[in-house]
């Protein structure tokens, strides 16, 4: 069986620098959005998800490179289409944009795959990789920037546990793991047919 680490683990191997730089990346970025929505809102509403989506990727990662430039512990890789940061030895990270109900979207490449499936990697003890998604939380219907997000899956669709990272930098460690929302219906009540009058029988069957 696999062992995950905790969000305060994560938390605590990452550190406040790493964590509040992300976070005030995506601040930075959210401003950005609401600049460019202010000066050009025919461009925004004209703007396919995709386009959109690639442009706000754009300001984070620039914004990222601005927190992290010149941060010793942190690596930045630029291969376009991918981007990853890594933390010390432990810990590769992806800039992305999570729905509310907690999913990425991603292309199904090899390469996709095995960056969301956790373990997958013989390791050295004590050099075991983990793979995090950081971004923002995204309201499709309103086309707006949440919080700052850090999410744990094993595979694209397996949400371990998802936080948002205070913009503050504090409070961090420890921080409670937000709750997913559902993304299964909830199962239906049993329905009870009841008797007919002058009958005894009470059959109780479940809703489809």
């Amino acid at each position: 069986m696999k062992s995950y680490l905790s969000s305060e683990d994560v938390l605590s191997g990452l550190g406040d620098k790493v964590t509040s730089g992300l976070a005030r990346a995506v601040a930075k970025t959210r401003k950005d959005l609401a600049a460019y929505r202010e000066s050009h809102a025919s461009w925004v509403s004209d703007s396919s998800e995709r386009g959109l989506a690639n442009w706000i990727h754009d300001r984070l990662w620039a914004h990222v490179c601005a927190e992290f430039d010149g941060h010793s512990d942190v690596g930045l890789s630029d291969r376009e289409p991918t981007r990853e940061i890594t933390v010390g030895v432990n810990y590769r990270l992806r800039v992305k944009r999570h729905r509310l109900d907690g999913k990425v979207s991603s292309y199904a490449t090899q390469t996709a795959l095995e960056f969301y499936a956790q373990g997958v990697q013989q390791a050295f003890p004590g050099m075991e990789e983990v793979r995090l998604i950081a971004g923002y939380d995204w309201d499709a219907d309103t086309r707006s920037m949440g919080d700052a997000v850090l999410s744990l899956r094993d595979g694209e669709e397996e949400v371990l546990w998802q936080i948002a990272l205070p913009e503050t930098g504090t409070g961090l460690v420890g921080a409670p793991a937000r709750p997913i929302r559902p993304t299964q219906p909830e199962p239906e009540l049993p329905t009870i047919d009841l008797p007919e009058a002058g009958t005894d029988d009470i059959k109780g069957e479940v809703g489809t």
